[in-house]
């Protein structure tokens, strides 16, 4: 399966190589351009497969902290725009494929374009806003129509995950502060709890996509390495938030055939117990001698979240119904950066919503959860893995902000997963889970 893979892609893992190490030697305004023309080129295959693979590459790259992987962070918006240029010039090829994801969101995409009217910051609001528009329009259609159309899409996008994980522990080996940040693991994403989001928004989608391979996916050896090279990536984050998530994917999807309401009472009740368990679980965790991994010297303050909540909240006032455009928050968060720092917090709002509401308002952030809600109740009524998916997502969205940004390789992933989802019964059938596992 990796062989197979690999013999396939090596044009696209060769480039990415090749972008890599011209990262660490050229200007990343250069590397960014020929980045945007060697796209253009895989584009030009017309193998959609392809096109994914280097596009959430992008994404992931330019989430790293590391000057290798700077010009990442223009080129993505260039592999973004090239990609929707190539939807645009082959409709014909799209048109049959399902973006009810997009349809769901369209008033909040348009009001948060809106929204940069008002901005401090037009330009940046803008491009944030429009960004965020392109990714919920062009991701889903993307990858529906490779899944239908390639019957290998599946598996190509499992081994992509395995490598890209497999590439950090390697890294880390061999020269662990490549992979590290204030001693904890980040892999090649930008920070620990980044990686730790990864991995949570990640692992639904490889469910999915296992489950649709069939038995035969759990019986080939590439599941086991997966899963070993996943769980060890966990570990080592550190990410207390993303492993409680990944186990209320667990919990639920055991307990999937309990009534909707009663799930929801119970995943309602695990995020408002989460103060109450920050008072109550550090004895436990050093009885069991795990102190220094769960790092209980912040967990009663929840690493500064608490803090960043209740400022959040405090400059919400300030926008209260209409926002301050997309990256307001992150703009507010950067002004008080010192102030917060003596508090004991550094980062963001840590909170999807808050920081939707910082930079949408409330008129924003109902027509957020408005399509949230719709889309929602749609994949629950076509996959009784709806449930389990959203709430470890949503769980992890209650204490990071990544859902409030687009060009992240969070938010694309969860949109993929709602949107196949929503379309199951129409993406599976007996052929797609019958494949050959065993290349």
């Amino acid at each position: 399966m990796i062989i197979d893979h690999l013999q396939r892609f090596k044009d696209v893992y060769i480039m990415l190589l090749l972008w890599a190490a011209m990262g660490a030697f050229l200007p990343k305004l250069v590397v960014a351009g020929i980045v945007v023309l060697s796209f253009l080129l895989v584009l030009r295959t017309r193998d959609l497969s392809k096109i994914f693979v280097v596009f959430i590459a992008t994404l992931i790259f330019s989430d790293s902290r590391s000057p290798t992987f700077a010009f990442a962070e223009t080129a993505k918006i260039g592999v973004v725009v090239l990609t929707l240029i190539y939807i645009a010039f082959n409709f014909d090829l799209f048109k049959s494929v399902p973006n009810v994801i997009f349809k769901y969101f369209l008033p909040f995409l348009a009001f948060a374009v809106l929204a940069t009217v008002w901005s401090p910051d037009k330009f940046t609001a803008f491009q944030k806003a429009f960004s965020y528009g392109l990714v919920y329009f062009v991701l889903p259609l993307l990858f529906l129509k490779a899944m239908v159309s390639d019957k290998s899409f599946k598996k190509d996008v499992l081994v992509f995950f395995f490598l890209i994980l497999s590439a950090g522990l390697v890294i880390h080996a061999v020269n662990p502060e490549f992979t590290s940040l204030v001693g904890r693991y980040r892999g090649l994403l930008g920070n620990p709890n980044g990686l730790g989001i990864f991995l949570t928004v990640m692992f639904p989608l490889v469910f999915l996509m296992g489950k649709e391979l069939g038995e035969q996916f759990k019986e080939n050896r590439f599941y086991f390495l997966f899963y070993g090279v996943f769980g060890l990536s966990l570990l080592l984050t550190g990410s207390r938030t993303s492993l409680i998530a990944i186990l209320i994917f667990f919990l639920f999807n055991r307990l999937r055939y309990l009534s909707n309401t009663v799930a929801f009472i119970l995943l309602i009740t695990l995020i408002f117990s989460y103060e109450f368990l920050l008072r109550t679980v550090p004895e436990f965790i050093e009885f069991l001698g795990l102190a220094e991994y769960f790092r209980l010297d912040t967990i009663e303050e929840g690493s500064g979240r608490f803090i960043a909540w209740n400022f959040a909240w405090q400059r919400v006032q300030e926008v209260f119904f209409v926002g301050g455009g997309f990256g307001h928050a992150e703009y507010v968060f950067k002004e008080y950066f010192a102030e917060l720092s003596k508090l004991g917090h550094q980062g963001n709002a840590h909170n999807s919503f808050l920081t939707l509401w910082l930079d949408t308002g409330l008129i924003g952030i109902l027509l957020f959860v408005t399509g949230l809600i719709r889309t929602s109740l749609l994949a629950i009524k076509n996959s009784a893995y709806a449930l389990p998916v959203l709430f470890s997502v949503l769980f992890s969205t209650y204490f990071e902000s990544w859902l409030a940004a687009s060009l992240n390789p969070f938010t694309g992933l969860f949109i993929i997963s709602l949107s196949v989802l929503i379309n199951d019964q129409d993406l599976s059938g007996d052929e797609m889970q019958t494949e050959d596992l065993s290349k």
